[in-house]
């Protein structure tokens, strides 16, 4: 897509707009992932499954603030990362591998 068009596509998302201008250069295209109603600046897929029905179990690992470009003038932003798993076992089996490898952590061990 280009980038006359993907500055219009995302005209309503002045974070989209920032990272188009900063990073496509002008006279050049790139590409965009659709999802559903999401479409989104990559080349995806966000999902790798056929549908998000599919999901049976997710969990948030992790969640931060951070200030936009990382300046604290700057609005405060969320990040968050997470999985899914079409089985809860599974979700509950990748816990558990999450803890133990905590535990070996050799900057933890360190401290220890």
């Amino acid at each position: 897509m280009s980038k006359t068009n993907l500055l219009e596509l995302f005209k309503y998302n002045k974070y989209k707009v920032h990272f188009i201008q900063e990073k496509v250069p002008d006279g050049t295209s790139t590409t965009v992932y659709r999802c559903g109603s999401l479409i989104d600046l990559c080349v995806g897929p966000h999902v790798r499954l056929p549908h998000t029905g599919r999901i049976k179990a997710f969990a948030i690992l992790k969640n931060s603030s951070a200030y936009w470009l990382g300046i604290s003038a700057n609005e405060s932003l969320q990040r968050i990362a997470g999985v899914s798993f079409p089985e809860k076992k599974l979700l509950e089996e990748h816990k558990k591998y999450l803890l133990e490898a905590a535990k070996r952590n050799h900057r933890k061990i360190r401290q220890d």
